[in-house]
């Protein structure tokens, strides 16, 4: 008994949904609901590019460098603020990074195995002789977050060439 009703529930059901459309004419005034109706063609537009990475540039001092800063031989960029000198140190074995920051910011400084360098390949940060472990390191790019009013940042590494 159970199979005869589930037989006859499905023949419904197929009559129901299937049978109607062969019953009811179509003519050339009525369109069909299976023919698709015209339209506009589609044109696949690229896809949204990536978002960028940053990409650091090399800022303008707002003063004349001196002979032995090196300002012009690194690239950095400072988001909030200014740098004012870069020096090499050689009895710390680090680059000396002067600011001028009012407000929170991020330092950027893409150091140069000619000039300073890590034998493990990692770096001290230091801000206003204090440890600062607020930066992240990506190769020889350092980006370092700097709290307003910071002056000093030294990057300590194993060597500088000078």
């Amino acid at each position: 008994m159970g199979i005869s009703i589930a037989i006859g529930i499905t023949a419904v059901a197929l009559i129901i949904g299937i049978g109607f459309t062969g019953i009811i004419p179509f003519g050339d005034d009525m369109p069909s609901i299976m023919q698709p109706a015209p339209s506009a063609p589609v044109v696949q537009q690229a896809p949204p590019s990536p978002p960028s990475a940053y990409v650091p540039m090399k800022s303008t001092p707002s003063y004349t460098p001196a002979n032995n800063d090196m300002i012009d031989r690194l690239d950095w960029s400072i988001s909030e603020g200014d740098v004012v000198g870069m020096y090499l140190d050689k009895g710390s074995s680090s680059l000396v990074v002067h600011t001028v920051t009012a407000d929170n910011g991020e330092l950027f400084v893409g150091l140069n195995a000619d000039y300073i360098g890590s034998d493990d390949g990692t770096f001290f940060i230091l801000v206003d002789n204090q440890e600062h472990e607020d930066y992240e390191q990506a190769g020889m790019d350092l980006y370092i977050d700097l709290p307003a009013g910071a002056e000093t940042v030294e990057i300590i590494g194993s060597y500088v060439i000078l």
